[in-house]
């Protein structure tokens, strides 16, 4: 019997628009593997601010980036694809993670972990 997984197409990371869904898979994707992030070190003093706060931490980032919802039409720089990943946390909290989804590496840069509210 034939496998039903459909066929995606890659995402094209090079053109002049990207929709949301796309940015979303394009971070799930490189999300899965850890190897493919890099954090910056603004995002891990965020990240230990909030932790002492209300329990978000990098653990908490990755889980959003891996099942939360880019919130708005990504925005293109020169890098790459500049990204807010959104995500309820707590049952009552929507945290976010800014990322750029960056063209040339197959990475993802996480630049700040933040409280919605």
């Amino acid at each position: 019997m034939v496998d039903p997984t459909p066929i995606r197409r890659p995402v094209n990371l090079h053109r002049t628009s990207l929709r949301t869904d796309e940015a979303e898979r394009e971070i799930r994707l490189r999300s899965a593997d850890t190897r493919n992030l890099q954090f910056t070190l603004h995002a891990f003093d965020r990240a230990a601010e909030r932790e002492e706060q209300e329990h978000l931490n990098t653990e908490d980032a990755l889980d959003i980036l891996r099942t939360g919802f880019v919130i708005s039409p990504p925005e293109k720089g020169k890098n790459g694809w500049k990204c807010k990943v959104v995500k309820n946390v707590l049952g009552n909290r929507d945290a976010g993670v800014v990322t750029i989804i960056l063209l040339e590496s197959g990475s993802l840069r996480v630049l700040t972990v933040e409280w919605e509210d």
